[in-house]
């Protein structure tokens, strides 16, 4: 995010004191998951921060050159993108057996952190200098939305279970 930043002509130190910034609101954003996580569900805690996290980045995107907007989208994308963060890991977990949830996990995390070394990669040396910052960020958000559809339909709802 920084170099983002610096790209649409932020400062160094206000580029990286932002992107702290997105950190410390996302405290916040772990204590409401804690609050929300047994009231509203797992998965609709899901389906509402990830299309959400997207929409603010693609606002983000389109107000890069406008500094306080862009900050507060930010800071809204670093709330609401760790409301999601404990809540997946908490939702992937349970969805596996008990006999199978550590490994289960250990699998899923391992893909994730992969796909959290190749993405940013990926993004920026070539979606984001091909398509552009608005485009790239509205295309990850248009897969998001089908993540959320798909699990919306098929994954079931943990909330209160007992877990075997």
């Amino acid at each position: 995010m920084p170099r983002i930043l610096i790209g649409a002509g932020f400062e160094e130190y206000k580029a990286f004191v932002t992107t702290a910034g997105m950190a410390g609101v996302g405290l916040l954003g772990v204590a409401v998951a804690a609050v929300l996580v047994e009231r509203v569900g797992r998965k609709w805690i899901l389906a509402i921060t990830a299309p959400l996290s997207a929409l603010a980045l693609v606002i983000v995107s389109l107000v890069v050159d406008i500094p306080d907007a862009a900050v507060f989208w930010l800071l809204a994308f670093g709330f609401v993108i760790q409301v999601a963060i404990p809540v997946l890991y908490t939702y992937v977990s349970e969805l596996y057996p008990t006999e199978l949830r550590g490994s289960g996990f250990g699998w899923a995390s391992t893909f994730s952190r992969v796909g959290a070394g190749i993405g940013p990669l990926v993004f920026a040396s070539y979606f984001w200098p091909e398509l552009g910052l608005a485009t790239s960020f509205a295309l990850a958000g248009g897969l998001i939305v089908v993540a959320v559809l798909w699990m919306a339909l098929f994954a079931p709802e943990t909330k209160q279970l007992e877990l075997d």
